[in-house]
């Protein structure tokens, strides 16, 4: 039993949330969350397509049509602060007492601080921390050359100093060019940019940030804009945050709301999947979603943004088929429903379930149409090599039917070895590159939230002064938060995913200036 006093009702009003919906979240969290029911991994002729070079160069006129139209725009998550980027340095500094060991004199010195020191003038950071150590009237060189390990790496991470560890991954420097570095987000205008058909093409881009950081990524986007109109880009960056009202309860070792030493409730950020919120008040049209830390320098924009543009044309091809289908089906004549099932089938790769031959004609045309009017996603999937995070998977439903999701590891039933073993011998990974479609066949904006499945939401164990708490976090933006999307997976190559997700990321050759 769920009992509120009158502080915790005001901290929900706070909050935007109101009673049925923390009663609701209390019950999930000590229900639990049910394990997806695996069918098998897709593989390319069984879920996963894989386009021709014909085929990805003829989509490419759909899209610079559909840019030239206004239609695309850009949808960057980048709430999350470089904290866990930057653990490795983190953990050693809190390690390190007042007199800190050196490469020279410390042979227990951790492998990837040695390797970081090592290669320091490398990192995109560099620039920022000569120049300010330039304005204390401290020389870096010497600084360096006596191996002051901690000294430099507390500069970088925390205050006084640059404190890049509590920024958001969208304002750190991250390639170095001649003319000086680009931050993460600049690096997506320019990727941005290369999209356009022609400088005067309207470029719009949508960034959710934390609120703390408002002022500074404003002032960023600001300088952006001046730099990009000085070269004829018309370029719109919109900023959002994700809502208090999607924040959550947490329970505590004994099952109930999770409360601070003070005794209030404790509310928590409810993952990225609280960010379908941002994206359905967006009201986009064609939308890419790809991670604020997966970009490359312009040297290695070219075949990435081919791939991309690949995409999204063939989005619209198909976009275009299920909205000639579903004004078709207003007539219901048994030949359009014949067709229309047939697309559903063959293009689409949508398993009908069994009750569906047993439906009237023009209920067989209701049902078709409830198929196909739905948000549309072509999700880039490559190859995997072993990394952490989502696959593309046909998932078995109550009523029999099989659709494909992107489902995390977390997800599938860890009491079932076979259920893990079927996650196990995934041959793609989902590296978060995808395009949407959010408009009906009447170009109104779908509400996305009516196409999220609330029994996929995650439930993780953290720590909160000490002591464990059981969090509850709604489902990903891509995994259950896009459940009942209509959902085509397409191989991409490999050198398309280059995330940034650990410092030394940036040492490899393909977040280095070109040699």
């Amino acid at each position: 039993m769920l009992t509120l006093s009158q502080n915790d009702h005001l901290a929900l009003e706070k909050h935007g949330l109101s009673v049925s919906q923390i009663e609701a979240q209390f019950q999930q969290l000590r229900q639990g969350v049910s394990p997806l029911n695996l069918v098998r991994p897709c593989h390319p002729r069984d879920g996963i397509i894989q386009l021709s070079h014909q085929q990805a160069k003829e989509y490419h006129k759909h899209f610079q049509s559909a840019h030239a139209a206004g239609r695309v725009s850009k949808f960057i998550p980048a709430s999350g602060a470089a904290t866990r980027m930057f653990k490795d340095l983190l953990q050693f500094l809190e390690q390190v007492s007042s007199s800190p060991p050196t490469v020279s004199n410390d042979a227990l010195l951790p492998e990837k601080i040695i390797q970081s020191w090592k290669n320091l003038h490398q990192f995109p950071f560099i620039d920022d921390l000569r120049h300010y150590f330039d304005m204390q009237k401290k020389d870096f060189d010497d600084l360096y050359q006596r191996k002051q390990i901690a000294t430099l790496f507390q500069t970088l991470l925390a205050l006084p100093g640059l404190a890049f560890a509590n920024l958001p991954k969208a304002l750190l420097p991250f390639h170095q060019y001649p003319d000086g570095t680009r931050t993460a987000l600049e690096e997506h205008v320019h990727e941005a940019m290369m999209y356009a058909p022609s400088a005067s093409t309207h470029i719009q881009i949508h960034l959710t940030v934390s609120e703390q950081f408002e002022t500074q990524v404003k002032a960023h986007i600001e300088t952006i804009q001046q730099k990009m109109s000085s070269k004829g880009y018309k370029i719109k960056i919109t900023v959002s945050f994700q809502k208090s009202s999607t924040d959550t309860i947490a329970l505590d070792a004994h099952e109930q709301p999770f409360r601070n030493q003070e005794g209030s409730l404790v509310f928590r950020p409810g993952g990225h999947g609280a960010l379908l919120e941002n994206l359905n008040d967006f009201q986009g049209d064609i939308v890419f979603i790809s991670n604020i830390d997966n970009v490359v320098p312009d040297h290695l924009k070219g075949e990435i943004v081919e791939w991309r543009m690949s995409l999204a044309g063939y989005l619209l091809e198909l976009q275009e088929q299920i909205y000639r289908h579903l004004n078709l089906l207003a007539s219901a004549q048994p030949t359009v429903v014949e067709k229309t099932k047939g697309f559903v089938q063959d293009q689409l790769h949508y398993h009908l379930p069994a009750s569906f031959n047993e439906l009237s004609l023009s209920g067989q045309a209701e049902e078709l149409k409830q198929i196909l009017n739905r948000p549309l996603r072509v999700c880039g999937v490559v190859p995997n090599t072993g990394d952490p995070g989502g696959g593309p998977f046909w998932v078995q439903h109550s009523d029999g039917s099989q659709s494909r999701q992107i489902v995390e590891q977390s997800q599938a039933d860890p009491d079932s070895q076979i259920q893990q073993q079927l996650f196990a011998s995934a041959t793609h990974f989902n590296p978060v590159d995808l395009v949407c479609g959010v408009r009906d066949y009447q170009d109104k904006p779908f509400n996305l939230l009516k196409f999220s499945d609330p029994k996929t939401s995650f439930i993780s164990h953290k720590t909160y002064e000490g002591r464990p708490l059981k969090a509850l976090e709604w489902p990903g933006l891509w995994n259950g938060g896009m459940a009942d999307w209509i959902t085509l997976f397409v191989e991409i190559p490999r050198s398309t995913f280059n995330p940034v997700k650990t410092f030394l990321d940036w040492l490899h050759p393909n977040h280095q200036p070109p040699s």
